[in-house]
């Protein structure tokens, strides 16, 4: 990049964060700390399970509550996919990180609901979002106790060898979302709009699903 283009990006750098911090003065989201505005726009489609969704403030704690629907804790988890066809292999994982800590550990086993949103780069909603509601939500925590049993041997092993333990995060891919909720039982947006979710797997492993990028 030269200095020329820097110059030349001023003026629409400075009309892009002025657009920015008008949403930001509306919502009260810091839109571009932490990704956060994948977690606002991912609530697009979540509200229209959930009308009473509101994201929560900050980095720390819970992403967002739904009180009226019964959901004190939600997660929002998302990924970006430059592919130019979304599969079930490139979907966005349920990350979580610092699992080295206890509380960490513990507390992915409070929420009450999983969000998780797959977008393409430098698109500001979602291409597909998938929810693992209320009911269904302790269908996951097996696969988080594997997890995160995997990862402390592995912390384990690599403290005995005198090395540091490296990444803390696991990761739950679509495919153990399925194993163990059911596509039937995931509830399901494609560009913005509610799919029927077998359907929408259907288009998944069938390749349907393309990206501009």
């Amino acid at each position: 990049m030269s200095k020329q283009d820097v110059i030349d990006s001023k003026e629409d750098l400075k009309e892009a964060f002025r657009l920015l911090k008008k949403v930001v003065d509306a919502t009260g989201v810091n839109l571009i700390d932490n990704y956060s505005y994948r977690e606002f726009t991912s609530l697009a489609d979540i509200q229209e399970l959930l009308p009473s969704v509101k994201k929560t403030p900050g980095r720390t704690g819970d992403d967002a509550s739904a009180i009226e629907e019964g959901y004190k804790s939600l997660e929002l988890k998302s990924g970006t996919c430059r592919a130019k066809t979304l599969t079930e292999n490139n979907f966005a994982q349920l990350k979580f990180d610092k699992q080295n800590e206890s509380v960490r550990r513990e507390a992915i086993f409070k929420y009450d609901g999983f969000g998780l949103s797959v977008f393409e780069y430098y698109e500001p909603y979602p291409t597909a979002t998938i929810f693992v509601s209320k009911d269904h939500v302790e269908k996951l925590h097996p696969v988080f106790k594997e997890k995160q049993s995997d990862k402390l041997a592995v912390f384990e092993r690599k403290r005995a060898e005198g090395k540091n333990i490296g990444r803390d995060d696991i990761g739950i891919t679509l495919k153990d979302i399925v194993n163990s909720v059911g596509e039937e039982n995931l509830i399901c947006w494609l560009y913005g709009k509610r799919i029927n979710s077998v359907e929408f797997f259907r288009r998944l492993r069938n390749k349907e699903i393309k990206l501009s990028q």
